[in-house]
């Protein structure tokens, strides 16, 4: 056993011998002395006190003459950490996870030099309304301590994300949600944070990458394993996840992401590069992507969580056939009509005719709470083993009319889908639908052929006080903008992870009214 001291450990069966002090005090007769023999006799009481303190030492009779300091131990229960460095063109990355955001259901780091994303994914217990659009939102944010830089302007808390920032959140999430499975309604918040930047390797394709490990590694039952890489071109040489320095010279910028099998999202420009040499900056960016899936795959076997897959609930198979037979005839007249509202308004007023369809006949119960069903319907069968076991059954003999009571059966067959269902597959058929009307009739629903284009129709200077303006119409769709001059003063001053004064001089301003598609919102 071990005794605790002041932060030391000291085995039980050491002896101790503490050797016992006496502070002197001053006596009552010395204030009587003069007040310069007073003080010199207070200076020597404290000399003398300092030098029984320090002469004051605990005293140990066997060989354990020095104190050990107590080790902090880990418990066991707590998770444990695991790494893999993943080769990545000329250098490794590092994938971490098990030591930061444990409460998640998965966190990653990924290093690369000094450069470090810290990438968390968590999901709501409760599934939310079954829709067609996946519920996943992806934020973004670097730091300026990742650099040790604090803001230069007037607010020193760092607030929305930056225009750059909110434009990778975009490339996080466009190749991830096609892996996302139909029917799994859980929200899902991906969060990436720059924790540290070398400036030298960028931080954009790491949080790809961080981004998939995590969502692998989670609960969520995605398909498919992302991860994603920048691809140069220095001279004649591709170089994947190029440094900052070498993308200064760099005539390609390319940023891909994707699965071991397919590309996902690509984004970038070029310095007129040809077709050829950007189809094998493709090809060598997939190279990369591929084995990165393969080490994650790996990866992911060993301290990966076990998947939600009992948490997807796609429409029942048969209500794909009740759909098109209801609908088959109305539909093909609806997707020809070639004015963009009323088809709108007709495939509504069609959908509502289906579920009224479905009502009537007993398939669909209009306002039920989806999950509910199924709770019923083992609640219905319960009831009726019991009346089952109540009521008394004669085989032979004669039977009293008095003894035998037959209870009427007023349980009913429960509607097998919801209305929910009735709308998500309406959809499906209705794109179902549409396609074959282009890929076999070879017509689109306003009439035009797959080669056509659109009516285009410009006009200049339509405001008269802004310094330019336009208005461009193509088909149903327009855009009106409006441009403004300002001197070198007006420029934005931006703060950025680079020790450098950055401004910037263009910037555009984006907005989508729910009026341009005749809603309100």
């Amino acid at each position: 056993m071990l005794l605790s001291f002041s932060g030391a450990v000291i085995p039980q069966s050491t002896s101790l011998r503490c050797v016992k002090t006496t502070t002197p005090s001053l006596s009552s007769a010395c204030r009587q002395l003069p007040k310069d023999r007073r003080e010199h006799l207070y200076r020597g009481f404290l000399w003398y006190q300092g030098l029984r303190r320090r002469r004051t030492s605990l005293r140990f009779s066997s060989a354990a003459d020095v104190i050990r300091p107590v080790e902090e131990e880990c418990s066991s229960s707590w998770p444990q950490k695991y790494s893999v460095k993943i080769p990545v063109g000329d250098r490794y990355i590092l994938v971490e996870t098990g030591q930061i955001g444990r409460q998640a259901s998965a966190s990653v780091t990924v290093t690369d030099g000094e450069t470090v994303v810290y990438t968390s994914v968590c999901l709501d217990e409760v599934p939310s309304e079954p829709s067609d659009f996946f519920p996943l939102a992806v934020f973004y944010q670097e730091r300026l301590s990742a650099a040790g830089r604090t803001s230069g302007g007037f607010f020193k808390r760092e607030g929305r994300p930056k225009d750059h920032e909110v434009l990778i959140c975009r490339l996080i999430d466009r190749p991830l949600r096609p892996t996302m499975p139909k029917g799994f309604y859980h929200e899902t918040q991906i969060l990436s944070w720059v924790f540290s930047y070398d400036g030298i390797h960028s931080p954009d394709c790491l949080a790809i990458t961080a981004a998939g490990i995590a969502v692998a590694l989670s609960e969520v039952p995605n398909t498919k394993i992302v991860t994603g890489v920048r691809v140069g071109l220095v001279g004649d040489k591709f170089v994947v996840n190029p440094t900052t320095k070498e993308m200064e010279s760099s005539e390609l910028d390319l940023i891909l992401a994707g699965t071991d099998s397919a590309i996902l999202m690509i984004e970038g420009y070029c310095n007129f590069v040809t077709e050829e040499k950007l189809l094998q900056a493709i090809e060598i960016g997939h190279v990369a992507v591929r084995n990165i899936c393969l080490e994650v795959e790996t990866f992911v076997k060993k301290c990966g969580k076990p998947k939600m897959l009992d948490a997807i609930k796609m429409p029942p198979s048969e209500l794909y056939k009740h759909v098109e037979d209801i609908s088959q005839y109305e539909l093909v007249k609806a997707l020809q009509i070639r004015r963009k509202i009323p088809r709108r308004k007709a495939l509504s007023a069609l959908e509502e005719k289906v579920i009224c369809i479905l009502t009537e006949s007993g398939y669909v119960l209009k306002d039920r709470v989806p999950g509910i069903a199924e709770g019923l319907i083992d609640n219905c069968d319960d009831k009726n083993e019991d009346e089952d076991e109540d009521e008394e059954v004669v085989l032979d003999g004669e039977v009293d009319e008095g003894d035998v009571h037959i209870k009427p059966n007023t349980w009913k067959p429960l509607p097998l889908f919801t209305e929910v269902d009735v709308k998500l597959v309406f959809k499906e058929v209705t794109s179902k639908f549409l396609r074959k009307r282009i890929v076999k009739g070879g017509r689109r629903s306003d009439g035009r052929g797959p080669l056509e284009v659109r009516s285009i129709c410009s006009q200049c200077g339509l405001l008269p006080r802004a310094h330019g303006s336009a208005l461009f119409t193509r088909g149903e769709t327009q855009c009106l903008a409006v441009v403004t001059l300002g001197d070198k003063q007006m420029a934005q001053r931006i703060d950025n992870l680079i020790d450098t004064e950055e401004s910037k001089r263009f910037y555009l301003q984006y907005s989508f009214p729910p009026s341009c598609v005749g809603e309100v919102g």
